[in-house]
């Protein structure tokens, strides 16, 4: 059940059935003392404004919370706004309510309307996923990104005859450009040779925006394209198959739609998240703080699964290898541009 107004809809379900006792996370309350409705975790989640669709977070975290519902006999709702100005009005209708056990909101666009709505709902549990935001009633998720890019570079670098590759970011932000830290240092950790070209599409949900980028970056000589773009990361997966040029996909696995092109997708375990933290709300063990995941913490990593590419073995074995040395921390990934164009493994 998909709500875009929740006191709208308290209002109207009110006034149409005003013998039941309405929850803003989804459902009517029964009659009967042992319902199991009364006593299921209420869970509202705020998708970021790129909207389900996406082939990207949004809907990986859909699709993680349909499965939460089926196997942790959680109640949830979800709001899927159009524009970032309606979040706080989002968030605060859920927190309004005094129903919902845990907020989720996606995406660190969703930031400062959850620090302006969270302290007037002390008592209120929220997480907010890919973004830190402070406060004592507040889970913020966050990944190591550079890692993802790391690994996008390293690949890229051993597998390129052009000693060229190309970061598409949707803003230059320090949030976009963790992949494009990664992914310079990682190129140049298999070929010190190796250029990144790094270049931004303006927006979360740009296709066509970035399908131009990426056939710039193409003709530039780029040999395989990375991003950390959102939807917008559509355009870049489906130039390369046009073109012919080698992309990783970034935030869910779309191996399939370009299976000749699209070597790997990066993947950010969203679901596993969301449901650690109904977890703990349900067994009474929820606390507020940062949370970061990366490789070692096993929250993120490429999927081959569904590519047709055949990477040599030789090179999957340095691959490996690369993997092993970030997790045990022989490596580590610099988060910034600057640092990247500087960086040499120790």
């Amino acid at each position: 059940m998909k709500f875009t107004n929740v006191k709208k809809w308290l209002t109207m379900l009110l006034a149409v059935c005003s013998i039941l006792s309405l929850v803003a996370c989804g459902k009517s309350d029964k009659d009967s003392a042992g319902d199991d409705s009364e006593k299921a975790t209420k869970v509202a989640v705020v998708f970021a404004s790129s909207g389900l669709g996406d082939k990207s977070f949004n809907d990986a975290l859909y699709d993680g919370m349909k499965k939460a519902e089926s196997t942790m006999g959680i109640q949830w709702v979800y709001s899927e706004p159009t524009d970032d100005a309606e979040y706080e009005g989002l968030i605060s209708g859920y927190a309004d309510s005094g129903d919902c056990d845990l907020i989720i909101c996606l995406g660190g666009s969703q930031s400062s309307s959850l620090e302006n709505v969270a302290p007037n709902y002390p008592q209120q549990k929220f997480v907010i996923l890919d973004a830190v935001v402070k406060g004592d009633n507040i889970r913020s998720y966050t990944w190591r990104d550079q890692e993802l890019g790391f690994l996008a570079g390293f690949l890229g670098a051993c597998l390129s005859d052009t000693n060229t590759l190309g970061f598409i970011g949707a803003h230059d932000i320090p949030l976009c450009n963790l992949g494009a830290a990664g992914m310079i240092a990682g190129a140049h950790y298999a070929n010190p040779d190796c250029q990144v070209l790094v270049d931004y599409a303006n927006g979360w949900a740009e296709v066509n925006g970035c399908y131009e980028l990426a056939t710039s970056m193409h003709e530039q000589g780029a040999s395989l394209l990375y991003h950390t773009a959102s939807a917008g990361g559509l355009g870049i997966l489906n130039a390369g198959k046009e073109k012919n040029f080698l992309t990783i996909f970034f935030d869910g696995n779309l191996n399939a739609d370009a299976p000749q092109t699209n070597i790997a997708s990066a993947i950010r375990d969203f679901p596993a998240c969301a449901q650690e933290a109904i977890q703990d709300v349900i067994d009474g063990k929820f606390t507020a703080g940062a949370i970061e995941k990366g490789l070692a913490e096993n929250g993120l990593y490429l999927d081959f699964d569904g590519s047709a590419y055949q990477i040599p073995a030789d090179v999957m074995e340095k691959y490996n290898a690369a993997v092993a040395a970030i997790k045990d921390g022989t490596i580590v990934v610099p988060s910034t541009i600057e640092e990247a164009k500087v960086w040499k493994a120790a």
